[in-house]
């Protein structure tokens, strides 16, 4: 059936930004071949790509190969381009597309074709359209032949013939242009599928491998609806790359490469592997893990710009300052094994083999994500017929000559094995083997009685396998290591007596732990990675260096503002909580061994003592019934009714429908469903500004701190009082062990107070500190209770009692200010 319809994809391979980008490796056919496939599901008379001349050739094959014609015209002009072929062709309507957009809504096309074809029905008229508010790089534009013809030749902006579409819309006194809102099912503005740039490449990539691991029937030809193209845009694996970033450096070994490798390899991760690598082994040791499945497009050269933000994952030895500046668009940064000065820019320390003599702690170390041999030596054999010699891929200290030697002599009845790049320092005589790899080494040690090697992962590989294991000083560094963890090792010169006596070593054996289940690296990266880091919640700003770490544990980071002061969590890889009635009643029982509403009257005598601090700051000067207070995040409303009791005028918000749904209708209290700081108080209450407002342990929850303040302080009448309660910084607790004190703190507190720095704080938002109550006292918290374990009414817990309260190191705080 006849439609009058053309399509044309526009193409050519001399971008700038990203050249050839149109015949690209995506997915494995060309992204110009996704194009095609998309918009030939646009009914049409005749498909063609509008291509220049010196890209004609090129882009000819994959034409055909697809369905469409190959037209070819001027390079620069491209109006002239359009205008050539649709000379050439008799066709009404035309439906643009162009090359560097591999996910089209074909649906959006083909329903805003239509649309455009109504709209010229019954004597109407309409030269343009297109649909607003797709993603950028999914949408197409629908024109009129004739009206581009003619808008070609009353132009003469170089703009427009660079371009197409402006001809006509740029030029709205002459032509009818739409620009129509898509319909909801379409709508995704802030989304961007489009590839312009090499970071727009990167994510393509990685769409089309969401595709290839989700799609039942994926095949080469399969072209994703709008549905499962939002669908893989939307997606983590989509929205947050990996970028693993290995030591590439000569003199710090290929493990880390190779450790990198392996991560990446059944994963989406790319590999950064800079151009100025040092490594010469790099391309082999990349080109085996290649054959065994490794896609060519995960090993990138270069790093995303700021609009596709990754996760940097450095496997780097030790981090350089130059390094750091290369990652500056970064989501966040974990870093493995980690040995520099520079550890504090890492948002997440994961240790896999323990490193000597840093004194900084880890968010997690875990030896079980070494890779563990599935092939072990039934019995160990001290015999020592089969000796391996493994310095990794390269041997920067030149120690595999020596160490061959020193075996021959030790053991001249055994089969020796060298793993070395080059033969040096030693005689090739018979009985031993010169090997520049060993590939699945880890799956062939069983295979030797022996393995000598440096401090790193072949070391715990053998020993895992069962092989005796000596360790070779190739720095001090390594020395150290080998020494820490109670291998054998031969810490000076290498010789035949050496290599003997550490070979009648009790450590030949290495004591480590060998259990069955190996951790999998790159699981826990991707649960790291879909961690979020945060800024500081009361400045809101990232410092150019970082705040100081306070604290690391296995799923956050905690830092010190460097402006304000603040304990702040710096990263979480915990999923935000949503506050409905499973937070106040299981997790409230979770934490205190009782529900919320069992504990209510137990928290409303609290909230009794705190109204009369209030009600002691405000002085004779404030009745109560002429004071209006909030409370925000009020829960189920002790304060509140602890305040209407006291004949205040009590106003409550809480985000949880079922907290304010139990004060509106059990408590007969005005409460709204709101999030603050978006809340308004004149739209809800009917009221500008309050006497009191009031957060009982909610403030620690805000990462928005800052806005916070500043909005109590224009909802607060000056001279009105804003009080708070909060997990301190300054109890016991945290004074004892800020590590067991962030490790216990609730995964959605986001800040941790110190009653020293409130007053500072506070200033920044216009308020001045009145009072500082010390609450949540706890005697069996005091490391003496611990030790003597005195009981509740001992003279011992008394007097601990006493000095927690006079020393105010109770774990938890009330602050009273008031608006200046």
């Amino acid at each position: 059936m006849k439609t009058n319809r053309a399509v044309i994809v526009q193409c050519r391979l001399s971008s700038t930004r990203l050249p050839g980008k149109a015949l690209l490796d995506l997915g494995g056919k060309p992204v110009l071949a996704w194009v095609l496939n998309s918009m030939h599901k646009v009914r049409a008379d005749r498909y063609f790509v509008a291509t220049d001349k010196d890209s004609f050739e090129k882009i000819k094959p994959v034409c055909e190969q697809y369905g469409f014609e190959c037209f070819a015209g001027s390079l620069e002009d491209v109006l002239k381009r359009f205008c050539d072929l649709l000379s050439t062709i008799n066709v009404k309507t035309v439906i643009r597309a162009t090359a560097d957009n591999p996910f089209l809504f074909y649906e959006a096309a083909s329903d805003s074709v239509k649309v455009f074809e109504e709209k010229n029905k019954g004597g109407n008229s309409c030269d343009y359209l297109t649909y607003s508010g797709l993603p950028h790089g999914s949408g197409v534009e629908i024109f009129s032949a004739k009206s581009l013809l003619k808008a070609a030749l009353e132009t003469d902006s170089a703009y427009d013939h660079e371009h197409v579409g402006p001809a006509l819309y740029n030029h709205k006194d002459k032509y009818k242009c739409e620009f129509i809102e898509a319909p909801q099912s379409y709508f995704y503005p802030k989304i961007r599928t489009t590839i312009d740039t090499y970071s727009d490449f990167l994510r393509a990539n990685l769409a089309s491998e969401y595709f290839s691991k989700n799609i039942e029937d994926f095949s080469l030809n399969f072209v994703p609806s709008s549905k499962r193209i939002m669908e893989a845009f939307e997606s983590d694996f989509v929205q947050t790359p990996v970028i693993l970033a290995p030591s590439v450096k000569k003199g710090q070994g290929t493990g880390h490469l190779h450790r990198c490798l392996k991560t990446a390899l059944n994963n989406n991760f790319f590999i950064y592997i800079p151009n100025d690598k040092t490594l010469e082994e790099a391309d082999s040791i990349i080109e085996e893990y290649i054959k065994k499945g490794l896609k060519k497009n995960q090993i990138i050269s270069k790093l995303p710009d700021e609009t596709f933000s990754p996760v940097i994952v450095t496997d780097s030895f030790m981090l350089k300052k130059e390094q750091l500046s290369e990652f500056k668009n970064s989501k966040f940064i974990v870093s493995i094994d980690e040995g520099s000065s520079f550890d504090e820019y890492s948002d997440y320390l994961l240790d896999i083999i323990p490193s000597a003599g840093i004194t900084r702690k880890p968010n997690n170390f875990n030896s079980s994500f070494i890779e563990k041999p599935v092939i072990v030596k039934n019995s160990q054999n001290d015999d020592f017929k089969n000796i391996l010699v493994c310095l990794g891929g390269e041997d920067p200290a030149n120690l595999t000559g020596k160490a061959v030697n020193a075996c021959r002599k030790a053991f001249p009845a055994a089969k020796i094995t060298a793993i070395t790049s080059a033969a040096k320092d030693f005689d090739q005589v018979q009985n031993i083997a010169i090997e520049k790899s060993i590939p699945n080494l880890k799956e062939q040690l069983y295979k030797f009685d022996l393995v000598i090697t440096h401090y790193g992962l072949t070391a715990y590989e053998s020993a895992y396998a069962g092989c005796a294991v000596v360790l070779l000083p190739t720095s001090r560094l390594h020395r150290k290591l080998a020494e820490k963890y109670n291998f054998a090792c031969i810490s000076k010169k290498i010789t035949e007596e050496t290599l003997k006596i550490a070979c009648k070593s009790e450590n030949i054996h290495p004591q480590i732990s060998k259990e069955n289940q190996s951790g999998l690296l790159c699981d826990e990266i991707k649960l790291i990675s879909s961690g979020k880091k945060n800024v500081c919640p009361v400045c809101e700003t990232s410092p150019a260096k970082p705040d100081t770490v306070v604290s690391r544990n296995y799923t956050r980071t905690y830092r010190r503002c460097r402006n304000c002061g603040i304990i702040y969590m710096g990263f979480s890889s915990i999923k935000d909580k949503v506050y409905q009635k499973s937070y106040f009643f299981e997790e409230y029982k979770k934490q205190y061994g009782k529900t919320y509403e069992e504990d209510f009257e137990s928290i409303k005598k609290q909230c009794l003592r705190r109204v009369e601090v209030i009600k002691s700051i405000f002085g004779i000067t404030k009745k109560p019934s002429d004071c209006n207070v909030l409370d925000i995040g009020c829960a189920y409303g002790p304060f509140l009714a602890a305040a209407s009791e006291s004949s205040y005028n009590a106003f409550g918000t809480d985000i949880s429908l079922d907290a304010v749904s139990y004060v509106q209708n059990t408590l007969h209290i005005p409460a709204v469903v709101s999030a603050f700081p978006e809340f308004n108080a004149m739209e809800d209450f009917g009221i500008m500004q309050f006497d009191a407002v009031t957060m009982w342990f909610v403030i620690e929850h805000f990462k928005n701190l800052g806005t916070v303040l500043k909005k109590v302080n224009s909802i607060l009448k000056t001279g009105g009082i804003f009080a708070f309660s909060t997990p301190s910084g300054s109890g016991i607790s945290a004074v004892t062990s800020m590590d067991n004190f962030c490790l216990n703190s609730p995964s959605d507190h986001f800040t941790i107070w110190e009653p020293k720095n409130a007053a500072k704080i506070l200033r920044k938002f216009g308020f001045s500190v009145e009072k500082i109550v010390s609450t949540g006292h706890h005697p069996e918290r005091f490391p003496a209770i611990k030790k003597s374990g005195a009981q509740r009414d001992s003279i011992q817990w008394k007097l601990t009692d006493q000095l927690s309260r006079r020393k105010k190191l109770g774990d938890t705080v009330e602050i009273y200010c008031k608006k200046i």
